[in-house]
């Protein structure tokens, strides 16, 4: 495997080409460094500058103190004269961040990188990268604004998602911030062309990085070296994918390799919280609970268009299910069906939810629970008290779907559920389900092998 933690957290960097106009690619990536208080030590090329942003501006390579770690160009000319000068200066990690054209630039460009990354040992990233965020670590190479608030609250996390984009503009413009759920991030990447380092690369610095559990893929290319790290990492580490070309074979063989295709993009995000936040489900047979027919039959109906089953619970759990909840619960007491409840209080609901969560995940026959929630607030209650719950079953996934729930009060299910780290839906009935079904397939598939 290519050792890229100096791309992702490098020691020192070098920027070649810093601008002093705000609001441009070279100086935003400074500005960014500064902002989110990096603590390795930076350095500036700029001939034509004593100072950026208050750092010192170098004008030549032999007045650094020493070699960088990494280097970044961000200059659009003379771009192998630049990597040559860095390779003989004694940098061993580029990244071009550039952004270029190659079907107009010198046609030998590429093989003028080629040959100068093999003559001196160099590693490099791009040209046309959009650059790296390493939330973990306090660190990018962004090309775009990054936001301190997100580093700092992304920087505590243990596990997270980590994502690559072949698209600069989903990677930047953050598309990932759109998941009503907080999502913890790892790390972020785009590639630009990857004429060195390339996806796989990426995709194997991924398996062996301690804080990255989910990989998530927008791929517009699908290439045989994506195919052969995907088999090796899928069966050690769930990887989400969507597919934007045209390439059916590639796509099919790389779904018979481990990746898992999701629907649309937004999905690369909302589904990997199922994967970091679930348990392994034991089988295919579900507890639910809901606050009537018309929720249960929606669930159910996906259910089956999954292969999924409604779990037979025990003559003893199903007794207790329909003494102390009643209703219009199924006579075999799954699902749960609590309409009409005795009173539209918010502690009576509470009290249903938590007899009926504790009882049915009691039951060896029921591998996980979907709990819907189809409330006003009057009903609402205080969704902590799945906290102990998920304690005491810590094998058994729970998700909650948010069916017609009123505004307010969804979002304070929702922050609390985050809290808990219980994967929610807002009115997505079919991806809560589909994603239990992904997540059991991708167990199944561990198993087999």
């Amino acid at each position: 495997m290519r050792n890229l933690e100096p791309f992702f957290n490098p020691k020192s960097i070098l920027i070649v080409g810093v601008s002093r106009k705000a609001y441009t690619f070279s100086y935003t990536i400074l500005k960014n460094l500064l902002e989110i208080f990096y603590r390795g030590k930076v350095y500036i090329l700029n001939p034509n500058a004593d100072e950026i942003l208050g750092i010192k501006s170098y004008h030549s390579l032999d007045e650094l103190p020493e070699i960088p770690e990494l280097a970044v160009i961000v200059l659009g000319k003379k771009i192998a004269v630049i990597f040559e000068k860095l390779a003989k200066f004694g940098v061993k990690n580029i990244a071009i961040e550039s952004e270029l054209r190659i079907e107009t630039e010198d046609p030998v460009l590429i093989e003028d990188l080629y040959n100068i990354s093999k003559k001196y040992g160099v590693s490099y990233m791009g040209p046309s990268m959009l650059g790296v965020i390493n939330f973990n670590n306090n660190f990018t190479t962004s090309i775009i604004p990054v936001r301190q608030y997100l580093m700092q609250k992304h920087r505590k996390i243990k596990e997270g998602i980590s994502f690559i984009a072949q698209s600069g503009g989903l990677a930047g413009a953050m598309g990932w911030w759109a998941p009503t759920q907080e999502l913890p991030i790892s790390k972020v990447i785009h590639l630009g062309y990857g004429f060195d380092v390339n996806d796989a690369d990426v995709l194997e610095y991924f398996k062996e990085d301690k804080t990255t559990k989910v990989i998530s893929l927008f791929l517009r290319e699908i290439t045989d070296d994506i195919i052969n790290a995907v088999e090796t990492i899928a069966p050690i580490k769930p990887i989400l994918f969507f597919y934007v070309g045209k390439n059916d074979l590639k796509e099919k063989k790389l779904i018979e390799v481990g990746g898992i295709s999701v629907l649309n993009y937004i999905e690369l995000f909302d589904l990997a919280k199922i994967f970091l936040w679930c348990s392994e489900p034991k089988g295919p047979n579900l507890g639910i609970i809901g606050p009537s027919s018309g929720a249960i039959y929606l669930i159910v109906k996906e259910m089956r268009n999954q292969g999924l089953s409604i779990a037979k619970v025990s003559k003893e759990h199903k007794d207790i299910i329909l003494d102390k909840v009643g209703g219009s619960t199924c006579k075999l007491g799954n699902p749960v069906d609590y309409w009409p409840p005795e009173r539209f209080v918010g502690t009576k609901i509470c009290e249903i939810y938590n007899t009926s969560s504790k009882t049915l995940l009691k039951d060896n026959a029921v591998d996980g629970l979907i709990l819907a929630l189809e409330f006003f607030i009057e009903i609402e209650f205080d969704f902590n008290i799945f906290d102990k719950i998920k304690k005491a079953f810590p094998n058994k996934p729970i998700i909650t779907i948010l069916i017609q729930a009123e505004h307010e009060g969804a979002k304070r299910v929702i922050k609390s559920a985050s809290e808990l780290k219980i994967p929610t839906f807002e009115n997505e009935v079919e991806r809560a389900v589909r994603g239990y079904k992904l997540l059991y397939d991708w167990y199944s598939k561990i198993k087999k092998k």
